[in-house]
């Protein structure tokens, strides 16, 4: 194995960069990562070393200098303890919706979130969830997907 990389590519000149970053560390993956401006933020994940999804969050800023692009990654102390969840843009805005996911292999995360990106930075805000049927309740597993902006596809 080798430690967790963040590779960097440029379209236009049809190039590419590896880069490691000490706060990322082996045996970790992460389920979302959104965007805006110079920053991505990772948020949620799996860690194979502890078999635990911690309530996690870096924020990846990405400078783009002349010659070689500057990376730093940063630790958040808010995050959600979540993987294979479904997130849908609702709107023109850096606003998102986070939905249902995993907190445990056995364990469905059954709500819903609000993620907002603004120059301030990430803020997560708790949304009613669905009136999720028995069915999805009691499945062990669920599939879904981004239908367009604020609709998910959910089975």
């Amino acid at each position: 194995d080798c430690p967790p990389q963040v590779f960097l590519f440029d379209l236009e000149f049809g190039c590419s960069s590896a880069h490691t970053l000490p706060e990322l560390h082996d045996g970790q993956s992460f389920h979302v990562a959104l965007s805006r401006e110079d920053c991505v933020y990772f948020i949620g994940g799996h860690s194979l070393t502890s078999d635990s999804r911690p309530p996690r969050l870096f924020r990846l800023r990405v400078e783009l200098l002349q010659g070689s692009p500057l990376l730093s990654c940063e630790t958040l102390d808010t995050g959600l303890s979540v993987s294979s969840a479904i997130i849908t843009r609702t709107g023109p805005s850096h606003k998102y919706i986070i939905l249902g996911g995993y907190q445990s292999d056995s364990q469905k995360r059954m709500e819903c979130s609000t993620v907002i990106l603004d120059e301030k930075g990430i803020q997560f805000e708790p949304l009613e969830p669905p009136n999720w049927t028995p069915d999805i309740i009691h499945s062990r597993t669920w599939f879904g997907g981004s239908a367009e902006e604020g609709s998910i596809l959910l089975g």
